[in-house]
């Protein structure tokens, strides 16, 4: 508990912290005198007892509330003042310098009465009210507040010639991120300070000042070398007009800003990655995301140091909460400002992610002419990239296809532990230095995607929007269910129905076997290392193979759309390539992830043989480097299996946890303090975002897991999430409903390819509705009416 302060010299910490700014920083500090206390009002050791006496009865819970008032009014209007010197200059500031504030431990920021532009005639009155804030209730329910049992009380009075910016504001030398953090208003009455809305900016400490700033960088410099002389951050109140500079104050900052917050979302990502994923997926996926988005700002032509000053951006565009992969949604939006145009990217972004709230990205230095040549350069070397994206593709389609094949013919049966990790580190070079290519193309679907929402059509006409976006000209979205209806036509002409009559003929097993080598990589939660592949089990894809029929596998045609405003034509086209092409590349990540899984799997079976790990599938528990670790030697822990069988323990409470589509955190270790960031229905019904038009009447099927013996023709799908791999079961479905995605989703693009009502990002579908229930949904509105 706390007892007293008294930090500052006997004039207080304002009025000497003035004294030392105009000691080193001279016309830079608006002439001011110092009236101390003592000097001031008359019988000074008889108030301030009284005063004192007072508090500290307040503090001690001896004085209520009512009895304080009367008896702190009564002191106030009992003060005699002595002579005040005449003012000569034509408006002041009347400060108040107490011992108590600006110190170490506290600081009753705000709580001592300040006058601001004040008339030579009013500065009497002013000094007056500034004595009796000495013990004005604010300054004793701060001191409450802080558990104090008694104030000192004295100091001086300021009256400092007034400076009249057009620019006010308050700067932190450490916001706790290594920067410098601006907080400024328009107007010489620093509102700032009153907590009104302001601007805010910060500097990076680590680099060389920006000279294009709002504020002078002497403003920046001044902050630095006060830090140094203090010993600790400060906080500096100042006033700019022209390319004139004033320091008003200057204080410690009391409290370290050490607490942080990070935010996550899984709207897209939950796509890919459903419910709990093990730990070398995550450790896998994490460094590839760290990998490839450099390269592709590499190729877009943003500088080594730009890059490496975003190091930590790159590293940190994932989260693992509790088992779960989510964007660190944040960075995203920092890797968009990277991006020419940064201000309509973030919209774009936001249209094709559909977080649960959008990005609010701080405002940053303007570039100057330098850094604006710099960005007109981006620009066009992003429009150049822009115009060759198809041509790019094509080169990449047929690189990658190339590379994998050499990969897809190793028996890594046969190769050495050590020599599976190293091979893997050359896959990673060979094929994810392809992989700016697909990046580049996801922006491409971004512009283009945002300019046919926004421009296009807008919110007034999303039905016409969801109709222009049906039609792709490649269609390689369908190529595998479309492949996998023709294997079932041909496996019931050749075999009937029978599963087993199907895998009893070596040639209807030879026609699976076709059917895996091209899209044998298309699985059920593809994306997740420890999920076997279909064609690791023949009884799964031949089931779900003559559950199918080709007419429900053929596209539906696209209806025509009028009324169409300028460019939407080519806007549409452009959108609609980028998406095929997406689409392959999904298909192309999904190879490498399967590649990924053959080797891992293989590298367990060995861990199984050396007494490591019990089963080869243990390896899906421990991380990459876990497993580099005890390949290569770099390992202090070398028991793998008691890792292995804590992590079970735990990820079973993993799987019952309700995690919210946005979480965040903010503390001293953000992550330990999560909560929901998503607001609640207003209304209460089940309703969702419709991605693929139709209204639909029936029977739902509510599903939690992938099953391929399930039979929903005819019926609704409904389901927490659906990746690539589940839309093999979209042949049979007549509808579905999701808790996950957006219009870009796998599950939208191919309900709207098949002319099949979809509603996506359905929260709480699945717990709300229950198999055979029957629904009526809007593949437009996104509502779902049950009966």
């Amino acid at each position: 508990m706390s007892t007293t302060v008294q930090t500052a010299p006997a004039q207080g910490a304002k009025a000497h912290g003035l004294e030392q700014l105009r000691s080193r920083y001279g016309t830079l500090v608006p002439e001011f005198v110092v009236l101390p206390f003592a000097e001031l009002v008359a019988d000074w050791p008889a108030v301030r007892d009284a005063a004192e006496t007072l508090i500290a009865g307040y503090l001690a819970g001896a004085v209520d509330d009512a009895e304080y008032d009367a008896r702190a009014t009564g002191l106030a209007a009992g003060l005699v003042l002595g002579d005040i010197p005449n003012s000569q200059w034509p408006a002041v500031s009347v400060r108040t310098s107490a011992l108590a504030e600006d110190g170490i431990a506290d600081s009753f920021a705000g709580q001592y009465l300040t006058t601001l532009d004040c008339a030579p005639a009013d500065v009497p009155e002013a000094v007056r009210a500034s004595v009796a804030s000495l013990f004005s209730r604010a300054v004793v329910s701060y001191a409450r507040s802080k558990r104090m049992t008694r104030l000192d009380i004295g100091g001086s009075v300021v009256i400092q010639r007034m400076f009249h910016g057009t620019r006010t504001g308050v700067l932190f030398s450490e916001n706790g991120r290594a920067e410098i953090e601006l907080a400024f208003s328009e107007g010489p009455r620093n509102t700032t300070v009153d907590g009104e809305d302001a601007e805010s900016l910060v500097v990076s400490k680590l680099s060389a000042l920006p000279t294009k700033l709002p504020v002078q960088t002497r403003l920046l410099e001044i902050a630095l070398e006060l830090e140094a002389q203090h010993g600790r951050p400060v906080d500096v109140e100042w006033a700019a007009r022209g390319t004139e500079l004033a320091l008003l104050q200057v204080r410690p900052q009391t409290v370290a800003q050490l607490n942080y917050d990070l935010a996550w979302d899984c709207s897209n990502i939950a796509e890919n990655y459903p419910g709990v994923t093990l730990p070398l997926s995550y450790s896998f996926i994490r460094g590839l995301y760290s990998r490839v988005y450099p390269n592709f700002f590499r190729l877009l032509g943003v500088s080594e140091k730009q890059i490496a000053d975003h190091a930590h951006v790159f590293q940190n565009t994932l989260g693992y909460l509790d088992g779960h992969v989510y964007y660190q949604i944040d960075n995203w939006y920092e890797m968009v400002k990277l991006i020419p145009g940064s201000s309509h990217n973030q919209s774009f972004f936001a249209a094709m992610l559909q977080p649960a709230r959008d990005g609010a990205p701080r405002v940053t230095p303007k570039p100057g002419l330098r850094g604006g040549i710099i960005l007109a350069a981006l620009g066009i070397r992003l429009g150049l990239l822009m115009t060759r994206a198809d041509a790019r593709s094509r080169r990449f389609k047929k690189t990658f296809a190339e590379r994998l094949a050499r990969y897809d013919a190793l028996d890594w049966r046969s190769l050495r532990a050590d020599a599976m990790l190293t091979t893997l580190e050359r896959i990673r070079t060979d094929l994810l230095s392809l992989w700016a290519t697909p990046i580049l193309n996801d922006l491409r679907v971004m512009v283009f995607h945002g300019l046919l929402k926004t421009w296009c059509f807008g919110p007034e006409r999303h039905a016409d929007y969801l109709a222009y976006l049906r039609g792709l000209t490649d269609r390689a979205s369908i190529a595998p269910l479309r492949a996998l209806a023709t294997l079932g036509e041909r496996l019931r002409e050749a075999d009937g129905t029978s599963v087993a009559d199907v895998l009893a003929s070596p040639e209807s097993v030879a026609l699976v076997q076709e059917y895996l080598r091209e899209f044998g990589d298309r699985t059920p939660d593809e994306l997740q290392l420890e999920n076997p592949r279909l064609g690791e089990n023949l009884y799964s894809i031949v089931t779900l193979a003559l559950g199918t029929s080709p007419s429900r596998a053929e596209p539906a045609a696209a209806p025509a759309v009028g009324n169409l405003r300028f460019g939407t034509a080519f806007i549409g086209r452009e959108t609609r390539k980028a998406i095929d092409w997406r689409e392959r590349f999904r298909f192309n990540r999904a190879q490498v992830y399967g590649l990924a899984r053959s080797l891992y799997v293989a590298l367990g079976e060995r861990l199984v043989a050396d007494d490591v790990v019990d089963d080869a599938a243990d390896v899906f528990w421990l991380t990459e480097q876990e497993l580099d670790a005890a390949v290569f030697g770099h390992s202090w822990d070398s028991d793998l299996r008691a890792t292995v069988a804590r992590r079970r323990g735990e990820y079973d409470a993993y799987e019952n946890a309700d995690l919210a589509r946005r979480m965040v955190g903010s503390g001293l270790v953000a992550p330990r303090h999560l909560s929901s960031d998503v607001p609640a229905s207003a209304s209460g019904e089940l309703a969702g975002m419709g991605v693929a038009p139709g209204v639909l009447t029936g029977e739902v099927l509510v599903v939690d897991a992938f099953d391929p013996a399930i039979d929903v023709r005819g019926k609704i799908l409904v389901t927490s999430h659906i990746d690539p791999g589940w839309t093999l079961l979209f042949v049979q479905a007549a509808g579905v409903i999701t808790e996950r995605g957006n219009a870009l989703s796998h599950v939208a693009i191919i309900a709207r390819e098949l002319g099949m009502p979809a509603v996506v990002a359905a929260v709480g579908a699945t717990a709300r509705l229950v198999s055979g229930q029957t629904v009526t949904m809007n593949g437009t509105t996104g509502a779902i009416d049950a009966e």
